[in-house]
């Protein structure tokens, strides 16, 4: 008998031993949170969500990949029609390198933000800098207007939440539209 409850006790302190590595973590590496990560603006496509203020034209859905350029550029192009005047003051900025409408009116042209950071930190947020993000869009009659956009990107839930307005220093012809853009990251 003396030997069964020998064989007993190492089974159990097998056991115990188990239920502390799995307590400990061991193996959490295929489940992180992502809540507590950073966010990387760069690392996948975003479905982003245009919405006019008073049910206006070109509201839609759209999707987007970012990619970096140097905020320090002079002449910095926002799609076929517009061109803003660099530098930026933002630490870093980005270009819609693919911009495609899902649904909703309208052609998307381009955007540009500007930000004082990427990755935003985990369960942090970074904001669009001043004067740094654009939006451009043709609506269905073929004019072609610009936006100024402001905005946060959150680490958790890895989103965008923002707003546009005309941009009046532009040749377009908005005239006070504005709206909220919206997105998260696929």
């Amino acid at each position: 008998m003396n030997s069964y409850y020998r064989s007993f006790g190492g089974l159990m302190l097998l056991c115990v031993a188990g239920f502390a590595l799995l307590g400990a973590g061991c193996g959490s590496g295929k489940h992180k949170n992502k809540s507590s990560q950073p966010l990387d603006i760069t690392a996948g496509t975003w479905t982003l969500t245009v919405t006019p203020s008073g049910g206006g034209n070109g509201g839609g859905s759209l999707t987007a990949t970012f990619t970096t350029f140097p905020c320090s550029d002079t002449n910095i192009s926002l799609g076929p029609t517009w061109t803003i005047p660099g530098p930026l003051d933002a630490t870093v900025c980005f270009t819609a390198s693919s911009l495609n409408i899902t649904s909703g009116g309208g052609t998307a042209q381009g955007l540009i933000i500007g930000v004082g950071a990427n990755p935003v930190p985990a369960n942090g947020t970074t904001s669009m800098a001043t004067n740094t993000s654009y939006f451009a869009m043709q609506d269905k009659s073929g004019s072609s207007q610009a936006f100024d956009v402001t905005g946060t990107f959150t680490a958790n839930g890895q989103s965008l939440s923002g707003t546009y307005t005309c941009d009046t220093s532009s040749e377009g012809t908005c005239s006070g539209e504005s709206g909220t853009l919206s997105g998260t990251m696929n």
